[in-house]
């Protein structure tokens, strides 16, 4: 019998009472907050595969928009700057979180520009997928979809969609992914669900009728100046039903710092067509964000510059080496003395799984640590965004997915984006030296992305470690004998 690893990665059912409006959200994690909004016919659960791998450093949001999911159903108030303001009420009054991040997706993306336009200084950046501005005069806006007309007539989707929600919904689904199953059958049951509840079709209906206003709003904004905070975007890379360069050039022509391009293999549905993917990316820009950020925060305010110059010059020479810190910026070469190195637990994921962290390159994002698995242990299945070298010590193992065994001796690479669930094979414990390059995802086996480790996370754990077993921490970025 293989031992499971399991985490424990808790999502919170909220509801927030704003007088015209009760939302629902959904929220778990720590550090800094990133809300995520959905897009129609989905509710806060398009991002159910991507909110765990977030949550390893950021506090999530995922919101229930007004009118959907479920929110309450408001007869009016469908505009995209009055459904901004429900997040703003939602972030400031009630959870008290006057800087965040957002992710966005379809109908979202427009809501989370009238909220970064209506309150600059408080949105840090922005994620969107596959979703334009109403009203930036690009080609994108003259290109309305068939549904898009047909919603925004008056009360005749509803007479004609009532009690064939799930027939509609399906087509909607199967027809704007890369492929037919591109959104899950637990997925769509949800969905389905969600938008068959008493108004909930009406008030999804209600966002199309209000495009004429979102796109006179949004002129306004756009005359207030482009936005400033940086922006990512990603279109369908499937040009018949994703939006591909198009949302981008969107978004250009609202934002002075958009970046991002298509994600191939993905139709409309993005964060549910690649959820590893979109985790990856997003983990990237925001941990760029932030240390922009920190790094602006920390850095002398202009009129101390002078000061701060001058004082320097009568400072005593800098030492080559700070008292119990990390010093990667010295480079030489090093001797190391793995025995002196502890053995630390896998922990979260097993207390029976060991590490051995021996080196960590920061400036190449690589780290080579020693495994240690007893027998009939799993892995979670995982993905690598780079390569990973590993040679075996002791023990037999190999991947769920091949049928090779690698033993003693053996060497094995593992190429970027490569998935795998590795088990030990035999009675006898299992010991790997892996050199391993960028992020190693922990997944689900429905794909989505749990954990996130890296060099970074590594090292806090080896420091946490040494702490709370009263050991000096040798430093391991040190490239210094």
């Amino acid at each position: 019998m293989e031992r499971e690893l399991g985490l424990d990665l808790e999502l919170r059912h909220e509801w927030a009472n704003l007088g015209d409006v009760r939302l629902h959200y959904v929220t778990g994690g720590q550090g800094p907050t990133i809300v995520l909004l959905h897009g129609w016919p989905q509710t806060w659960y398009m991002w159910r595969d991507v909110l765990p791998g977030l949550m390893q450093r950021y506090r999530v949001i995922a919101v229930d928009m007004r009118g959907l999911g479920d929110s309450s159903r408001p007869a009016t108030g469908y505009d995209t700057r009055t459904v901004a303001q429900d997040i703003w009420r939602l972030m400031t009054e009630v959870l008290d979180e006057r800087c965040f991040h957002v992710v966005a997706h379809d109908w979202g993306g427009p809501v989370a520009y009238a909220l970064a336009a209506l309150h600059r200084q408080a949105v840090m950046s922005m994620a969107i997928f596959d979703a334009p501005v109403p009203g930036d005069g690009s080609v994108l806006t003259a290109m309305g979809r068939w549904h898009f007309g047909f919603h925004a007539e008056s009360d005749l989707p509803e007479a004609l969609i009532e009690g064939r929600e799930d027939i509609y919904l399906r087509h909607m689904f199967s027809k704007a992914g890369a492929r037919p199953d591109a959104i899950s059958e637990e997925a769509q049951r949800e969905y389905i669900r969600a938008y068959s509840q008493p108004g909930a079709m009406r008030a999804g209906f209600n966002y199309y009728r209000e495009m004429a206003r979102n796109a006179r709003d949004n002129k306004a904004f756009i005359a207030q100046g482009k936005l400033q905070m940086p922006i990512l975007v990603y279109g369908g890379g499937n040009k018949i039903v994703g939006r591909s360069m198009y949302a981008v050039d969107s978004w250009q022509r609202v934002a002075t710092d958009v970046r991002g391009g298509v994600a191939e293999g993905c139709g409309h549905w993005i964060p549910e067509e690649r959820p590893a993917w979109v985790v990856e990316r997003l983990m990237e820009f925001f941990t760029e964000v932030d240390a922009g950020r920190a790094a602006a925060a920390n850095a002398p305010r202009p009129a101390l510059a002078a000061a701060v110059s001058a004082a320097s010059k009568n400072l005593p020479a800098p030492t080559t080496q700070k008292a119990n810190a990390m010093f990667h910026e010295t480079i030489d070469t090093a001797l190391i003395d793995v025995e002196a190195l502890p053995w630390m637990p896998f922990s979260p994921y097993s207390e029976e799984i060991f590490l051995k962290l021996i080196k960590v390159d920061p400036i190449r994002g690589e780290w080579t640590t020693l495994l240690k698995l007893p027998p009939y242990t799993e892995l979670p299945m995982h993905h690598h965004s780079g390569t990973v070298m590993v040679w075996t010590v002791a023990g037999s193992w190999r991947y769920k997915e091949h049928n090779w065994v690698a033993n003693a001796g053996s060497f094995v690479f593992e190429t970027a984006a490569s998935r795998h669930t590795p088990i030990t094979v035999g009675d006898d414990e299992v010991i790997t030296l892996n050199i391993i390059q960028g992020d190693w995802n922990v997944m689900s086996p429905e794909g989505a992305v749990l954990a996130i480790e890296n060099w970074k996370s590594m090292v806090d754990r080896y420091v946490n470690f040494c702490k709370a077993q009263g050991l000096e921490a040798i430093d391991v970025t040190s490239f210094s004998a």
